[in-house]
């Protein structure tokens, strides 16, 4: 293929990809970053350094006085990941530790599920007539679903897996945003990816669907990289947060761009898939591979060699603030609590030494690892 040619191809990628990022940049103006958050709201940060001293505290007494709680909890948590079900036995074993035996509702769900199967668990979760209800937003439709809610005194709502606040509802916020700062994390891993090839090459992004998680997860890495590297993404694709969808699209994209250095992949599922179709090609080791968020599937396959490096989230963490929230606020002490609560990354390479990672894997893990019911 001549230069000319190949330039031709990269400016249809690009300009592809910017028209369905577009929204994305639309709607970055939707949420607050968190340092623009801290920057209008100076004492959420002391708030949030406040929590987060809490939440590293490995256990914490029973509390004196009897309490009634009930939660429900709609998750996207049918998926390779383990995030979502680490969260939820993280979060019951934390309120175990203040004597507290919650009656949750949780309701799984898959990451592609349609809107209206969205819209009907949260409808069912709202049945349960909850104290606190804890959902995520990924999409404007989250956004529509959760509002007539946030009128009401009753449940609370926790957003999990977002910490940017949405402009909009400056005066009728949720109780909290909690989760990791996707935007940091795909920072981290940029800075990875472009100190491993030198900041020169081309590259293949696997972005989930449109939506939130793209925007802060695939928008911000792209542009890190154009900043800051000479690198080229050659090819881009939407699998969603699916494993077999990422596995035909990382094949395609085989069959056209064997030198690039590496593929930039959004999720777990997205990642595990790419890896496959990197093994089936004989790919695999010769083009970089990262992973997102640093759970059991993903550790697994860093150890066994297949994955190169991935952004692991302190996974426990999220659990445990959700639990330490709740409990303050019952104990009419919510003033205290931050609007958002963002934890801890740590960057996971190939060849990490085994104490290294089996020590992460204690501070990730420390509750959930625990005989809770894998729900």
């Amino acid at each position: 293929m001549d230069s000319a040619c190949r330039v031709k191809i990269v400016l249809i990628l690009v300009t592809v990809l910017f028209s369905s990022l577009i929204c994305g940049q639309a709607s970055a103006s939707r949420y607050y970053s968190l340092d623009d958050f801290f920057k209008a709201y100076p004492g959420e940060r002391h708030k949030l350094e406040s929590l987060n001293r809490q939440v590293k505290r490995n256990s914490v007494s029973a509390i004196s006085q009897q309490m009634d709680l009930t939660v429900a909890i709609v998750y996207p948590g049918e998926q390779v990941s383990d995030y979502w079900r680490r969260s939820y036995r993280s979060f019951v074993n934390r309120l175990a530790e203040y004597g507290i035996k919650p009656k949750v509702y949780s309701f799984f769900i898959k990451p592609t599920a349609v809107l209206s199967e969205q819209s009907e668990a949260f409808r069912r979760a709202l049945a349960t007539n909850p104290d606190y209800l804890v959902f995520t937003l990924d999409a404007l439709r989250h956004q529509r679903i959760i509002e007539p809610v946030l009128i009401r005194s009753r449940p609370r709502i926790i957003l999990q897996n977002i910490t940017t606040p949405i402009k909009a509802w400056d005066g009728k916020q949720p109780f909290m945003y909690i989760g990791f700062d996707h935007a940091r994390g795909a920072e981290m891993l940029a800075q990875y990816f472009a100190a491993a090839t030198g900041g020169t090459g081309e590259y293949a992004v696997l972005l989930p669907g449109p939506g939130y998680l793209s925007d802060q997860r695939g928008k911000t890495f792209i542009d890190w990289m154009d900043r800051n590297t000479s690198l080229e993404m050659v090819s881009v694709f939407r699998t969603g947060i699916d494993k077999d969808k990422a596995y035909k699209a990382t094949l395609n994209l085989l069959k056209k761009y064997t030198d690039i250095k590496f593929i930039y992949a959004c999720s777990t599922d997205i990642a595990l898939g790419a890896i496959e179709a990197l093994k089936e090609t004989g790919l695999l080791g010769k083009i970089k591979i990262n992973g997102w968020g640093g759970g059991t599937p993903e550790l697994e396959a860093v150890a066994r060699g297949e994955m190169d490096v991935t952004v692991m989230r302190i996974n426990d963490d999220n659990g445990v603030a959700m639990a330490d929230g709740i409990v303050l606020d019952m104990l009419g002490r919510g003033e205290l609590l931050p609007l958002v609560y963002s934890g801890r990354f740590e960057l996971v390479e190939k060849g990490i030494e085994k104490v290294r990672l089996e020590l992460l894997e204690s501070q990730s893990f420390r509750y959930s690892d625990k005989g809770v019911e894998n729900k």
